[in-house]
């Protein structure tokens, strides 16, 4: 028995033509995991937002990211690259642009059940993830956290647990903390700004979390390293990145899966499991095949283990 909230969602995106009828029909391939994910994502983005807002401000955002998607993926066919390079390239367009910022926020976090390849990244965290760490809790790490809620999935699951999130952005650092007290997690976060790829914390770890991050950074070998840095030995972490898939914001392009895990490798992770997700209708005669992938990595305790 699905929530009033996302049976509210669930009739407004029926309505819309465009997007609608994939929505749908991936929750129809994923009953279970899109009900259980969907309830309480769209549970928390009513809370946030109000009953009255939540599902036309999710849809709209959805909308209005998917597009942008789809547009700079069409470019990315015929450039053949990444439109930009650098971090301070995207920073006016994107990060510094409030009205995007909006949309960008609410169209990525209804992607995390809606977008079929990403609901399946989640049900991996789910199943291959959190069973790693102990129930008896310990202390998390999130860096590159945005609005908080891949490390929100994991304490809403593990009650024992307390997170730390670091975001370069300001408004990112204010929206995770206003979501947490207001869905009752805000005694067991802490949010800061800062720099994910220079991030040093008071004391070791006992996991850590980094999604799609990855590929937004000009140095991805120093968020392995921060995050290899930060843990203790033994500690696991879950990193997601996006491969071949050109968003207005993506800045590192990888092509293979290998080149991710050569540097969680490079940072002195074992790769203890690993999963690619792609769209499922995405054209086959298409150069790139724009994919999401997500690692289940151990800190190695000395050059073999």
């Amino acid at each position: 028995m699905i929530s009033t909230n996302l049976k509210i969602f669930l009739a407004e995106f029926a309505k819309n033509r465009l997007f609608g009828p994939k929505v749908l029909a991936n929750r129809e391939r994923n009953a279970a995991l899109f009900d259980e994910l969907g309830d309480l994502m769209v549970g928390w983005a009513a809370d946030y937002l109000g009953s009255e807002e939540f599902a036309s401000v999710l849809i709209n955002g959805y909308n209005s990211f998917v597009l942008d998607v789809g547009k700079s993926q069409m470019e990315y066919e015929k450039r053949g690259a990444y439109k930009n390079k650098t971090y301070a390239e995207v920073y006016q367009s994107v990060y510094n642009n409030a009205d995007h910022m909006q949309n960008y926020h609410w169209g990525v976090f209804t992607t995390t059940f809606a977008w079929e390849h990403h609901l399946k990244i989640a049900g991996f965290f789910k199943d291959y993830f959190l069973p790693v760490l102990p129930d008896e809790g310990g202390t998390l790490l999130e860096l590159g956290s945005g609005s908080g809620v891949w490390g929100l999935l994991l304490l809403h699951g593990m009650q024992q647990w307390t997170l730390d999130g670091v975001d370069i952005s300001q408004k990112s650092v204010e929206l995770a903390i206003d979501m947490t007290r207001r869905i009752g997690f805000s005694d067991r976060t802490n949010y800061i700004v800062g720099d994910a790829l220079a991030f040093t914390g008071a004391g070791q770890y006992d996991a850590a979390i980094s999604c799609f991050l990855l590929e937004h950074v000009e140095r991805p070998d120093l968020l392995f390293s921060s995050l290899a840095g930060n843990l203790n030995p033994g500690g696991y972490a879950f990193v997601t990145g996006a491969l071949t898939a050109a968003e207005i914001d993506h800045i590192t392009e990888f092509k293979r899966e290998s080149e991710i895990i050569k540097l969680a490798e490079d940072a002195g992770f074992r790769v203890v499991s690993t999963y690619s997700a792609s769209p499922g209708s995405y054209p086959s005669d298409f150069r790139f095949l724009p994919r999401s992938m997500a690692l289940v990595l151990q800190k190695r305790r000395n050059d073999i283990w």
